[in-house]
């Protein structure tokens, strides 16, 4: 096998997630808003002609609030785990765990083609009437 991060992997965007959403209606933003994220990867040799790889990805959308009080933590991440449960599902992925740790985050794990995943969303309130949302997202196989 080759080391090659899944279509769900490669494709992923929590700015496209949001604003593909009834998140983004949610959020109630101001025009502007943005977001980027980086990647990790790595690949080593096992011997025997096997590799094994890790990619990791984070990935943000911030959007400044009308106003602070528009925003339902509980209904905004209830709507972003239902659209990414259906991503994975759309992409074939099998859902092999899931939880949360409070209203403003969630994570699936997940198995794909002989890769195993993982992804996790989150949000904070941050200065000057910001919201952001958070995405990592690892992936691993042989």
């Amino acid at each position: 096998m080759t080391a090659k991060e899944t279509s769900f992997y490669s494709n992923f965007s929590v700015n496209k997630l949001v604003k593909s959403s009834a998140s983004f209606a949610r959020l109630k933003c101001d025009p502007l808003g943005g977001g980027g994220g980086g990647n990790e990867f790595g690949v080593r040799e096992l011997g025997s002609g096997k590799t094994h790889f890790n990619f990791h990805k984070s990935d943000n959308f911030a959007c400044r609030l009308i106003s602070d009080e528009s925003l339902d933590e509980t209904e905004l991440f209830s709507t972003l785990k239902l659209d990414v449960e259906r991503a994975l599902n759309d992409n074939g992925a099998q859902i092999i765990d899931s939880g949360s740790s409070g209203s403003a985050n969630f994570y699936f794990a997940y198995g794909l083609k002989g890769v195993r995943g993982r992804i996790e969303l989150s949000g904070q309130r941050g200065s000057g009437g910001y919201y952001n949302i958070r995405a990592d997202l690892d992936e691993s196989g042989s």
